[in-house]
């Protein structure tokens, strides 16, 4: 219902949503005057003065450009007539392509006895001269009359902007002030950020593509700079567009081939230098749009308005992205709309392994390590989903064959991302070892990863030979008896055993553990005193 009140009443929104934009563009020039000492009236009319002003300007000059170029394309005829008889040469290639396109047409053209297709002539209506007049009058006086109410509309925003300002909030209501203040300074924000980025890149952009054509010698190129600035406000196809009608005029005015080709690696390098290094410093945080919904929304109100609503696309995307994200009941549109990420790297990365798929798990802890460290990549992806997985087991929201699975390849994982650690040979090794159970090992794994990244040597397995310390590992709080025979075990061949539990469990169901006399942590950056003290070193960092 929405979208159809939309379409049916483009020419009363399309001019108000013009006007609007280019409100929050004049704002903060009209403030600046009136700082300055102007009054408000006098501010307004200057600034859409000079506007207008400008506009009717750029105007003249791409009228005056464009009679130049009628004016002097008789000088390239026999240039064009020459690029014509190159094309249409019997021996080449498109001359036979043409030529197998005519028989087939021919062919078809044939009646089923080979008689010739009987032509039927339909005689237009005379329309009288009165009906002729008003359609030439309605297709001149529309767009006349959308800019006019449109600049209305800018002038009594500026003039009446807090007003319409206390208006909104009226409506968005007071109970929560400061809620609609956030999301109309938002709004204003980041649509005025991206008018700006807009003009200064299309300008950058506009300014290399005609000094460029000016070089390789286009005609008129100043033209074909304008109109690439213009076009260039039309997101995904204004800038192939824009360099048609050079590469036409290129083709068509100059000998040989080499200035087209030309044309086109200019236009390769310029864009691609405007749209992957200048645009990702500039537009970072601008809009908050993503690409896909900037994309779809583009189509959208392309459908609803035309071209006016591919232009303004992204600014009306970006605020119903700010509705979204401060507005609880439209929380909805901020996830399917905006650049955020909408699940956290750790739900992410345990979403992977339930998926079966290692490989992308191992993309994101890849990344995760190399933007953060190996600290960082336990703390905020390994223990929270070890934690998860604790409460899915509990749950009996997995497969059977599902916790080994991803334990199996958590652990693979984390020996691969740490195959490149070098520890001192002289380092005193320390024994790491589960208590009991798939989850178990990924919490050991976990603990090895974090002791090799603080310059630890370990032991592999459970030890045969001596080591300075023994870290038990568990996720769950075990039976007592277990813990205690692993404790006696691990104590003939190291001087010191540490319980390590990772798991989220409470001070009452460790409190049975206490009888077995062995230093207890729950942290990972707790095991540093405890193996300090017995491989008698200088503390090292470990992962927090």
């Amino acid at each position: 219902m929405v979208l159809v009140a939309l379409y049916i009443g483009r020419s009363v929104f399309v001019p108000v949503a013009l006007a609007l934009l280019f409100s929050v563009a004049l704002v903060p020039v009209t403030n600046r005057l009136q700082r300055i000492g102007f009054p408000r009236l006098l501010a307004v009319a200057l600034v859409l003065m000079v506007a207008v002003g400008a506009i009717m300007s750029f105007m003249v000059f791409l009228a005056g450009q464009v009679l130049k170029l009628v004016a002097d394309l008789p000088r390239h005829e026999a240039t064009l007539r020459d690029k014509i008889v190159m094309l249409s040469d019997g021996s080449g290639v498109f001359d036979r392509a043409m030529q197998t396109l005519h028989r087939l047409g021919q062919a078809l053209n044939i009646g089923p006895r080979g008689e010739a297709p009987r032509i039927v002539a339909e005689v237009p209506q005379q329309s009288g001269g009165l009906s002729s007049l008003l359609d030439v009058l309605g297709m001149v006086l529309s767009p006349i009359a959308s800019v006019a109410i449109a600049l209305l509309l800018v002038a009594y925003l500026l003039i009446q902007r807090e007003d319409v300002r206390d208006r909104f909030l009226h409506l968005a209501g007071t109970h929560d002030l400061h809620r609609s203040t956030r999301a109309m300074t938002d709004a204003t924000d980041r649509v005025g950020r991206y008018l700006l980025m807009q003009v200064g890149v299309n300008g950058a952009y506009g300014l290399l593509m005609g000094a460029g054509l000016s070089v390789i010698g286009v005609p008129n190129a100043a033209l074909w700079g304008v109109l690439c600035f213009l076009l260039r406000f039309v997101p995904f196809i204004g800038g192939a567009v824009a360099i048609l009608f050079p590469l036409t005029l290129a083709f068509a005015t100059t000998p040989g081939w080499t200035a087209p080709v030309e044309v086109l690696l200019l236009y390769v390098l310029v864009g691609s230098f405007c749209t992957y290094v200048i645009e990702p410093l500039l537009y970072s945080s601008s809009t908050g749009i993503s690409p896909l919904a900037l994309l779809l929304s583009s189509a959208i109100w392309t459908v609803l308005w035309g071209p006016v609503g591919l232009i303004l696309a992204p600014p009306i995307t970006t605020c119903i992205v700010i509705l979204g994200r401060l507005v609880p009941a439209f929380g909805f549109l901020e996830v399917l709309l905006g650049d955020r990420q909408p699940l956290p790297p750790s739900v992410r990365f345990y979403q992977r392994y339930l998926a079966e798929d290692p490989f992308g798990a191992e993309q994101i802890a890849d990344g995760y390590m190399r933007e953060k460290g190996m600290a960082a990549l336990l703390r905020d992806l390994v223990l929270p989903m070890l934690e998860t997985l604790r409460h899915d087991r509990r749950g009996g929201l997995l497969r059977a064959d599902a916790l080994p699975r991803i334990t199996d390849g958590l652990t693979a994982l984390l020996d691969d991302l740490q195959e490149s650690t070098e520890v001192e040979p002289e380092t005193p090794r320390i024994a790491v070892l589960p208590v009991a159970g798939a989850l178990d090992r990924a919490a050991a794994a976990t603990v090895a990863a974090a002791l090799r990244d603080g310059g630890r040597a370990l032991a592999l397995g459970e030890a045969t030979e001596p080591v300075a310390a023994t870290v038990l590992c568990m996720v769950d709080v075990p039976s007592v008896a277990r813990l205690r025979r692993l404790v006696l075990q691990a104590r003939r061949n190291s001087g010191t055993v540490v319980a390590m539990i990772l798991g989220d469990v409470t001070q009452a169901q460790l409190a049975p553990l206490a009888v077995l006399e062995v230093p207890l942590v729950r942290r990972l950056d707790d095991l540093r005193g405890p193996l300090d003290a017995a491989v008698k070193l200088r503390p090292r960092t470990i992962a927090a």
